[in-house]
């Protein structure tokens, strides 16, 4: 064998053995900025380097190899009352086979879209407001109702 020929069988062993890359659109569709996105082999020690940030209503392209993958959205801190904050995280597993979009919301909203073939919404988990406290009858009154 000549050493281009073999060059050329090599170069096309190597190309046609690698796994397919898809395009992964990221959405962000909180009220928060989403400061770190992390998309990483599923089960992998290493999540590796954040691909970037998200605006609110930012969005974000990456070509990801096909297979099983994690993906992991940190938020920016949420302030809770005067004296506490979090900080919300989103995570999704899925196998990547085709182009998808993700998008990011908080989990008491559902923005549009989310039923359309391709896309995935990946939720920060908001728990809901505890309503203020009754406020006590006024003595004599009847009850509301009644």
């Amino acid at each position: 064998m000549t050493r281009t020929a073999f060059i050329l069988s090599l170069a096309f062993a190597t190309g046609c053995g690698g796994a397919a890359m898809h395009e992964v659109s990221l959405i962000n569709k909180s009220p928060r900025p989403i400061t770190e996105v992390y998309v990483y082999p599923t089960g992998s020690s290493n999540q590796g380097a954040s691909k970037g940030t998200l605006a609110p209503e930012g969005t974000m392209k990456l070509k990801v190899k096909a297979g099983n993958v994690d993906v992991l959205a940190v938020s920016a801190k949420v302030k809770i009352d005067d004296t506490q904050s979090e900080t919300r995280r989103a995570s999704q597993t899925l196998e990547l086979k085709a182009p998808v979009s993700l998008v990011f919301h908080d989990s008491n909203q559902t923005p549009p879209g989310l039923d359309k073939h391709g896309t995935i919404g990946v939720s920060f988990q908001v728990i809901p407001e505890a309503e203020p406290p009754a406020q006590p009858e006024e003595a004599g009154a009847p009850p509301i109702g009644q």
